[in-house]
């Protein structure tokens, strides 16, 4: 921080040292340079996720990636994730367990996508119960997106807690662009099977679009699968209704209005004591609606709110040793946790019921190798669970079979108000307040109700000290129930070289909220319907859970310094962004979050440094050029143990990674050829990492027949390197992957 103070006092005295011959120097060398700046001039790429503000790329203080309408057609990509592979730095996971795709920019857990946050339209598709963002349940078809703005780069001083390492900013298309009938068809190997149609429609002063999707997929195969075979229970069937609606109204008010139903089943495979499979049954709504207005060309502002609602039933048949639902061994494991894990073994139980004493059984477990701790109170418990055995010790080994389930409803209502100024040519304003509440309920993991209510203030100031020199210092402050107040603040220096080339030195600090089952987990897996058993009970609890007082957790804490240029040249057409970075990562929560991680810390930390680079190259109107690439160096800090917990974080990321795409489009066809390369990936099996590779082909001929459009595409995807992805399940079969799809437009 103290670097970036410096650097802004010499860049500002150099620049005012001379400023009528920096003036001069500006008309004589970069004509125009000062009317750059107006936000309406079209020739400039512009941003807008960044800072909130509307503002030319090469004048923005963070790094960011644009994927446009043309380039989401080209790739051809079947998911939301898959177009994330083309971000520098972006890497993409599977949770082994939930069947959910995560991703992870720079590092992050291959299960559950806790450090990205993601909006539709403004409104957060983040998870606060169970900190996640399920792909599989955001109502938007790659259709209907506009563009998508990848800030690479903490981003709580714009977005609050939870864009940690950046935000991805999916922008709908305006129905008023999409007017008409769109129908596609796509079917492909390992089960794809997609339908998706849409009727936008003008209606006086508002545009209107409806659209249905579904889609379904087989997932992978598995490690031992062969010719096709599918050994897992891994797929998916999802559909959703979407309505989105834009109005004018007199005196420059617009209302933008949305509405979306969606539904899924989603298979989990079977683990520990489940008989049948833990499907998952998914049903969400959302209501979202901003009323904004332009006051004049220096003044606007814009109320939003959203309600959102996501209920997730998954029970299963389980069958377990009904020692395990012992209510004398909950309570045991509440004051000893590793005595109650060994409370129902045989030496154990066989040596309390001849009456040892503490110290005796604290003895025996000397003799076995392992340390245990016995209180009076510890052995009055284990000696209630030789009582309820009624004196027959062969009862521990009865198995009882019941129902349970791990269903769950998160429930979000979100209001906030936004104010933009320009005050005069140097400075602009953006300020806001929001308020959220985030309603979550399930037997299971929080014995009921819980509510999370969260207030935020955020504000980026721009101020541009001389035509040459733009600072942009943002924060946002939250105050939320489950957590302690934090503070997000970041400072950005842009040197213009050009109109659309600049440096950038960006000094940010962000947070992550521990999610409500981090911090306050009352999870508790209780089991109905039970046989009959020696306990006499029809239902019982499982004897590992976890309690509110079990855990207090600080803000995982990120400090971020990048340098970075950017330049767009015409003749050729490029455009290049470059970053170099170091990233500070502190009070990571790197442990796993299941039913028997009790001890969950917030203490280790992780440094990283790298570098960046996208390149886009419009050869010519017909052809174009997208490379990524990123070099990323980690270092993990701590004892061993420490560090072994923290490769959790690294597995997904590669140290080295190269995506290039290039795209032709003619009369009527275009073909579109990617290839992605990843090297010491998933190094946590190995020393020096795996390699992935593969190559993609995408064709799609097209007609015209009055006023219909009519087309045919084919996508393949060829998978160089066989191996798994993370986990060793998350295999294919086969090598190549390819799907057909039909569309018509009229």
């Amino acid at each position: 921080m103290a670097v970036l103070v410096w650097t802004l006092m010499v860049i500002s005295l150099f620049c005012n040292a001379d400023k009528a011959m920096a003036n001069n120097l500006d008309e004589e060398l970069i004509p125009g340079l000062a009317e750059s700046y107006r936000l309406d001039d079209e020739d400039l790429p512009v941003v807008l996720t960044a800072t909130r503000l509307r503002q030319p790329r090469a004048e923005v203080p963070a790094s960011v990636t644009v994927i446009d309408a043309e380039q989401i057609e080209a790739w051809n990509v079947t998911t939301l994730p898959e177009l994330m592979r083309f971000v520098p730095g972006m890497f993409i996971g599977h949770g082994d367990d939930e069947n959910n795709a995560s991703l992870a920019y720079h590092s992050s857990s291959p299960s559950v996508m806790r450090r990205l946050q993601v909006l539709v339209d403004g409104r957060s598709v983040f998870r606060a119960g169970i900190a996640s963002v399920v792909w599989d349940d955001i109502p938007i078809a790659l259709e209907d997106i506009q563009r998508i703005e990848v800030t690479r780069g903490p981003s709580s001083a714009t977005y609050g807690s939870n864009s940690f390492q950046g935000v991805i900013n999916i922008i709908s298309k305006h129905p008023g662009d999409t007017l008409g009938v769109r129908l596609r068809y796509r079917n492909g190997n390992q089960g794809e099977d997609d339908s998706f149609a849409s009727y936008s429609w003008q209606q006086g002063r508002s545009a209107n679009r409806l659209t249905v999707q579904i889609n379904a997929s087989d997932g992978f195969d598995g490690a031992g699968a062969e010719n096709g075979a599918d050994e897992l229970r891994d797929s998916k069937r999802h559909g959703f209704i979407n309505f989105d609606q834009q109005r004018n109204f007199d005196g420059a008010w617009q209302l933008h209005t949305q509405a979306a139903y969606k539904s899924g089943h989603t298979d989990i495979r079977k683990s520990d004591y489940d008989q049948v499979a833990p499907d998952q049954d998914t049903r969400q709504g959302m209501l979202m609606a901003k009323l904004s207005r332009d006051f004049n060309a220096n003044h606007s502002a814009s109320l939003r709110a959203y309600w959102q609602h996501d209920r997730r039933t998954q029970e299963t048949f389980v069958r377990v040793p009904t020692a395990l639902l012992d209510p004398a061994l909950y309570d045991l494991y509440r004051d000893n946790p590793q005595l109650a894990s060994q409370g129902v073994s045989v030496p154990v139980v066989s040596a309390v019921a001849s009456g040892a004493s503490a110290e005796q059984l604290e003895a025996l477990a000397a003799s076995a190798g392992y340390a245990l701790d016995v209180s009076e109170s510890d052995l009055a418990y284990l000696q209630e669970i030789v009582a309820n055995t009624g004196g027959d010790l062969s009862n521990l080994s009865q198995q009882v079979n019941g129902y349970t389930d791990s269903n769950i409803t998160d429930e979000r209502f979100d209001i906030e108000f936004q104010d933009t100024r320009r005050w005069n040519r140097s400075l602009r304003t953006v300020l806001g307040v929001s308020m959220r509440r985030d309603q979550v309920t399930s037997e299971t993991y929080f014995g009921g109700k819980v509510n999370n209510d969260t207030y935020r203030f955020f504000g980026n100031l721009e101020w541009r000290q001389s035509d040459r020199l733009i600072v942009n210092m943002g924060g946002t402050y939250e105050r939320e129930d489950a957590n302690k107040d934090a503070f997000s603040p970041r400072v950005g220096l842009n040197l213009l070289l050009a109109p659309q080339q600049g440096i950038r030195l960006i000094h940010s600090e962000a947070v992550r909220s521990p999610d409500l089952l981090e911090q306050n987990p009352n999870y508790n897996v209780t089991i109905s319907g039970l046989d009959d058993n020696y306990l006499g009970i029809s239902e019982g609890t499982f004897f590992i859970h976890q309690w509110p007082e079990s855990r207090d957790l600080d803000h995982e804490r990120i400090i971020s310094t990048e340098l970075g240029y950017y330049g767009r040249f015409s003749g050729p057409d490029i455009e290049v962004d470059l970053k170099l970075f170091q990233e500070h990562m502190t009070h990571l929560i790197a442990d796993s979050i299941q039913l028997r991680s009790l001890a969950i810390g917030s203490d280790s930390q992780i440094d990283i440094d790298g570098a960046e680079l996208q390149v886009n190259w419009r050869i010519r109107p017909t052809d174009w050029i997208w490379l990524s690439s990123a070099y990323i160096n980690v270092e993990l800090k701590g004892e061993e143990g420490e560090r072994r917990q923290q490769r959790v974080d690294t597995r997904l990321s590669a140290q080295d990674s190269v995506v290039a795409s290039w795209h032709h489009k003619a009369h009527n066809w275009s073909l579109t050829a990617s290839h992605f390369w990843y090297d010491a990936y998933n190094s946590k099996y190995s020393r020096h990492g795996n390699r992935y590779r593969r190559y993609e082909i995408s064709m799609k001929v097209f007609d015209r027949v009055g006023r219909f459009n009519p087309w045919l595409g084919f996508h393949l995807q060829h998978l160089v390197d066989d191996g798994s992805l993370v986990y060793v399940n998350q295999q294919y079969s086969t090598t190549n992957l390819y799907n057909v799809q039909v569309g018509l437009n009229f």
